[in-house]
């Protein structure tokens, strides 16, 4: 089994991420609208790019931390914050206008 050849260098450059950021958010976009048409049509014009920065944002977010148990808390309280906000806007859209 051959190994892959070593990158050239280890410098992970803040401009060297956010393009890798950028390059994964435009393959989930290219996902949805290959996937989802449906819903590229369904939303905003705006949709598209809201989504591919959000997910930017949040991989730039995530590498500055290093510490095991700080990723640990961070996913922690990332997911009690996704369930609180699921079912306000559940909880919101039920009440009605």
């Amino acid at each position: 089994m051959t190994k892959e050849p070593a990158p050239a260098s280890d410098d992970w450059t803040l401009d060297l991420i956010k393009q890798t950021a950028k390059d994964i958010g435009d393959e989930v976009i290219c996902h949805i609208e290959t996937m989802y048409p449906g819903a590229i049509y369904a939303a905003p014009s705006t949709f598209a790019t809201s989504v591919r920065n959000k997910i930017i944002n949040e991989i730039l977010c995530a590498i500055r931390i290093n510490d095991a148990s700080q990723i640990v808390a961070r996913i922690n309280v990332r997911k009690k914050a996704r369930r609180d906000s699921k079912a306000f806007y559940r909880r919101m859209r039920a009440a009605g206008p």
